[in-house]
């Protein structure tokens, strides 16, 4: 009985499981709960004929709902799943992290309609180089970095975000936290430190992971190369420390990628001779959407958005991906890298079958996040509403 438990529970894994350290306070919550019932009931008054104590009380029993309730938010945090027992058998399969900007500077329409929508053009072309068992999974990026989704072989849900990404309509711009600058260094620690969640929790490890070499996982990020961190040639005291902080970032960042064998295949989307940065703000409103005078800002006014295609490629290099032979810029609306997509995802599949965890899995956090509302309904329902604070 014992190992058909153990086997049971080994098959959950979490996406987020650092949210599980909550457990620990509402654990200790739990305790001195049980030593107040406890302690209740040991002081009460030896019972007569016909007389009658409650178990537990009304407001001691609505601190066990808070406490019910709390774990099953915390299972919900931490992205609760069920693999189904057994392995699978697969081969030729490549995982794709598929990395999208979003940044400002993809508004430029030197190609049209704009950068954006030509990197979502091509994006989707990767969903017909796809077999079934095929994984991918989505981040975008500007100033800061989002995972959308996790590697997953329900290529549908990423391909349909994909079409969905657009920028802000006017008088949302100025809370958008994507939208001002390329932040590369966010974007490539989101990416590692976001797999290495993922491969922990099917893994099943210790908190003190060691990453393995993936030869079939690589990323894809189709970018117009822009690093504004990077590039920035400061003055001040401050602006100049912040660029060196930001470097170390973003040599570590690739580093990490080195250690775990990504490679990082660019699409470079955008022309060299570019756009000026005004207006790539066009259609948006003055101290609505951007500080008044930002347009004449010196990292502004006169400046040009363009193609950087010596960033994209040395993070191919650093990262030992191959570029030579391929054409993997986009400097026309006509223009397609299809046929460097499909090359690229083919050369990485695995060369050898691969055992591993069954990839027929079922989301459980939809669950207990239901079963919290419902817990806490029920909480609300029998709170006593007279005599609570009233000593029994």
């Amino acid at each position: 009985m014992t190992k058909i438990i153990i086997d049971f529970w080994n098959n959950f894994i979490f996406l987020e499981p650092i949210f599980l350290y909550l457990l620990i306070p509402l654990a200790a919550l739990f305790i001195l709960w049980l030593a107040v019932v406890f302690k209740k009931r040991k002081t009460r008054p030896a019972p007569t004929y016909g007389s009658k104590y409650p178990l537990v009380g009304r407001v001691k029993l609505w601190g066990l709902f808070v406490i019910t309730d709390g774990a099953l938010m915390v299972l919900a945090l931490a992205k609760r799943y069920l693999v189904k027992d057994g392995l699978s058998f697969s081969g030729g399969n490549v995982e794709i992290i598929l990395v999208i900007d979003r940044s400002i500077s993809m508004r430029g329409d030197d190609i049209k309609k704009s950068r954006l929508e030509i990197a979502k053009r091509e994006a989707l072309n990767v969903e017909s180089f796809l077999g079934e068992n095929d994984k991918i999974a989505l981040f975008v990026f500007g100033r800061e970095s989002h995972r959308k989704i996790y590697l997953t072989t329900k290529h549908n849900t990423v391909f349909e975000r994909i079409s969905n990404i657009n920028f802000p309509k006017p008088g949302n711009l100025k809370g958008d936290g994507l939208i001002w600058d390329s932040d590369f260094a966010s974007m490539l620690e989101n990416i590692y430190q976001s797999m290495d969640r993922q491969d922990m929790g099917i893994k099943k490890t210790s908190t003190r992971y060691i990453p393995k070499k993936k030869s079939n996982r690589i990323v894809i990020l189709i970018s117009d190369g822009e690093d504004q961190f990077k590039n920035d040639r400061p003055v001040k005291i401050e602006e100049i420390q912040y660029k060196s902080d930001y470097m170390k970032r973003f040599d570590k960042a690739l580093n990490e990628f080195r250690r775990r064998g990504l490679k990082i295949y660019p699409v470079g989307v955008g022309t060299s001779k570019g756009v000026l940065r005004p207006s790539l703000l066009r259609g948006y409103k003055e101290n609505e959407d951007y500080p008044e005078g930002l347009l004449k800002n010196a990292d502004w006014k006169g400046k040009v958005s363009r193609l950087d295609k010596d960033n994209l490629s040395f993070l191919a290099r650093s990262s030992s991906a191959e570029l030579t032979g391929y054409v993997w810029t986009v400097e026309n609306a006509t223009t397609t890298v299809r046929s460097y997509l499909r090359s690229v995802i083919d050369s990485n599949r695995s060369s050898l079958p691969e055992f591993g965890v069954s990839n027929d899995e079922r989301q459980l956090w939809q669950y207990c996040l239901l079963a919290a509302v419902v817990i806490l309904v029920l909480g609300v329902l029998s709170h006593p509403t007279s005599g609570y604070f009233r000593r029994r």
